[in-house]
């Protein structure tokens, strides 16, 4: 008896250790070979950055790589250490937020159930300041149009007022256009403050030379989408002919005490905040020194 209490034991203990045994088999990969055989060749030696040279504007997310936060923590911040960087500051406010703020679209929305008769140019008019890349692109490629479905779908124009509605604004006719009329330069650069700019990174990468200009930090560039005036209808959905100063914000600066000849307190000053510190603007080059007055994208 004793026996076979000692064998049932001993075959209970062999069988309950043999459940713990690693369990040889092949491993089975998520990606076939020949796709495993094609990552590793293309991290070995990855493919050569391909520029959309029929692309106007670039997204923000092609400036974040240098001008966003730098995480070797040398580019783009201020003396105390604080991170001052270009595209995180931007994204947070209602620039970026333009093309996607849920107030502005339930207006348009309600124009248009008012006017449906006028439903294209409404959204058009709304999308040249409110999604300003997205709008011009389609504009000047010949659409007649830009709405909110067009929006939806479009990448560039969901970016809202990125990086290319202000730094691509040309000089000519600066402080002129009005109601969403943009002069956009077209050839491929983009402007501002500081002189002898490291251009071949950005040429590179993003396939736009960056290029010092004064006007970048004049009023006029805020012209266009802040002096607003919209034509109105009768009740019947009819032209009166007469316009509606829906925003005249530039205007008011225009003709206030900061607008006067001499007292160069622009847009820019308050919206964009300089600080004296000198900050090294674009991460990844550690041999570039700092640039001041440094502005800050705060846009509040």
């Amino acid at each position: 008896m004793l026996r076979q209490w000692l064998l049932f034991a001993l075959l209970a203990f062999v069988v309950f250790s043999a459940a713990f045994l690693p369990i040889q088999k092949d491993r089975q990969y998520y990606h076939s070979e020949a796709e495993r055989a094609f990552f590793a060749q293309m991290a070995a030696a990855p493919p050569p950055v391909v520029v959309d040279s029929t692309q106007l504007f670039p997204a923000a997310s092609d400036c974040s790589g240098c001008h966003g936060h730098d995480p070797n923590g040398y580019a783009l911040l201020d003396l105390d250490g604080n991170d001052v960087n270009i595209f995180d500051d931007w994204r947070a406010t209602m620039m970026a937020n333009s093309a996607k703020d849920p107030f502005w679209r339930a207006k348009v929305s309600h124009e248009v159930l008012v006017n449906p008769a006028h439903a294209d140019e409404l959204q058009t008019v709304c999308t040249s300041c409110h999604a300003p890349m997205g709008h011009y692109t389609a504009i000047l490629r010949g659409a007649d149009h830009y709405t909110i479905d067009d929006l939806l779908v479009d990448t560039i124009g969901l970016d809202g007022v990125s990086c290319g509605a202000c730094h691509q604004i040309s000089a000519e006719q600066l402080g002129d256009l009005h109601s969403g009329q943009i002069n956009f330069d077209t050839n491929r650069v983009v402007y501002g403050p500081y002189d002898l700019p490291f251009a071949a990174p950005m040429i590179q990468y993003v396939g736009f030379e960056p290029l010092q200009s004064d006007h970048i930090g004049d009023a006029g560039l805020c012209a266009s989408c802040h002096s607003l005036l919209t034509g109105t209808v009768d009740l019947a959905g009819q032209p009166t002919g007469q316009t509606f100063v829906e925003q005249a914000t530039y205007h008011e600066w225009l003709n206030s005490d900061y607008g006067e000849d001499g007292n160069n307190v622009t847009c820019q000053n308050c919206h964009i905040p300089q600080i004296k510190d000198p900050v090294v603007i674009s991460a990844n080059y550690l041999f570039l020194e700092g640039r001041s007055p440094y502005g800050l994208h705060e846009m509040v």
